[in-house]
């Protein structure tokens, strides 16, 4: 199937549109595989095909020993077969699976993408930083916001490998999101008299997963890079910081070690990962927003994908160990 090209008119069903039922026939790109054996002896693959609209379980049965060295994570695969409910989710019991070879595949028809596009998400983000009161701080967002290198990266790149915002233009979401949470908490405990800095607050948005842009590569099923599983985002994120401040002679030298601080506390506790525990106001809001944010779209999307198999209750969530109400 070498030259197959995958657009909007032989893609087939979108991922959100399968139910209960439907027989599939379309293209979809792998974003995991594991091999098993069933309670029978029965050799089968269960993959996760997806799309631009998410992501659906499959299982092949038959001649899952020659699949298994055809098809790699990152294919893109011709699939046909039926959607059945399995424990209360939908799963495409795969009945044909063929690799597609060098395809030309319609930008953005197969990667699951965030569902707001990435510039309107980066006009709105430019518009929040452009209003910040700490002239070196804004200078520095804007001029690492306005780089070529990180901006083309920042469009697309996801906010983590798997668990949330791992899709296209996830980490920009991500960003976005803890940015507008920022000024709803900066409003609110301002008008009570707390001494909250907003700069600082939207500093750590930006930046405190900006290193992911290099730890992350890949299409698809992301993969940690060389750096990123050598150096980590939050060194990339500093050595980010130290290339652009050698232009802004007026930040001064406290200021910049708190917003290393952010960076390198943001993860909220030292079994975390993070190097430091965060040791002012802002540092402290923002890891707890991060980590509100991050868990909330998580938990969103896991919740949204046990609705589309019809039950009330979803599956034991494999992290919080309990199960959620669907309806």
């Amino acid at each position: 199937m070498a030259g197959t090209v995958v657009n909007k008119e032989n893609k087939g069903a979108f991922v959100t549109e399968l139910v209960d039922k439907a027989h599939v026939a379309g293209y979809f790109l792998v974003k995991e595989k594991v091999f098993g054996t069933g309670k029978n002896g029965k050799s089968f693959l269960s993959f996760q095909l997806a799309d631009r609209t998410g992501s659906v379980d499959a299982r092949v049965w038959d001649n899952a020993e020659a699949l298994q060295l055809i098809v790699q994570m990152g294919d893109v695969v011709q699939v046909r077969g039926l959607i059945q409910v399995f424990q209360s989710r939908l799963q495409l019991v795969v009945h044909k699976m063929e690799r597609v070879a060098e395809p030309e595949v319609e930008p953005g028809l197969l990667v699951t993408a965030s569902r707001q596009t990435a510039e309107a998400m980066e006009q709105e983000l430019l518009a929040i930083v452009n209003q910040l009161a700490n002239g070196p701080i804004r200078t520095l967002l804007l001029q690492t916001l306005a780089d070529p290198q990180v901006r083309q990266r920042l469009l697309t790149h996801p906010a983590a490998k798997t668990i949330h915002h791992a899709y296209r233009s996830g980490l920009l979401e991500h960003i976005l999101s803890i940015a507008k949470l920022m000024q709803a908490i900066h409003a609110h405990y301002s008008a009570g008299g707390a001494a909250v800095d907003l700069s600082y607050l939207i500093f750590g948005a930006v930046f405190h997963d900006l290193g992911k842009i290099w730890e992350l590569e890949g299409e698809g099923p992301y993969q940690y890079s060389y750096r990123g599983r050598l150096v980590g985002h939050m060194a990339i994120a500093l050595e980010m910081i130290d290339a652009k401040v050698a232009n802004i002679p007026d930040m001064d030298a406290r200021t910049l070690d708190k917003l290393k601080h952010i960076i390198l506390s943001h993860h909220g506790k030292l079994e975390y990962g993070s190097p430091k525990e965060p040791m002012f106001l802002e540092a402290a809001l923002v890891a707890m927003v991060d980590e509100f944010d991050s868990k909330v779209a998580a938990l969103t999307q896991f919740i949204s994908a046990e609705k589309a198999g019809g039950a009330e209750w979803s599956r034991l969530h494999p992290q919080l160990n309990r199960y959620f109400l669907l309806r």
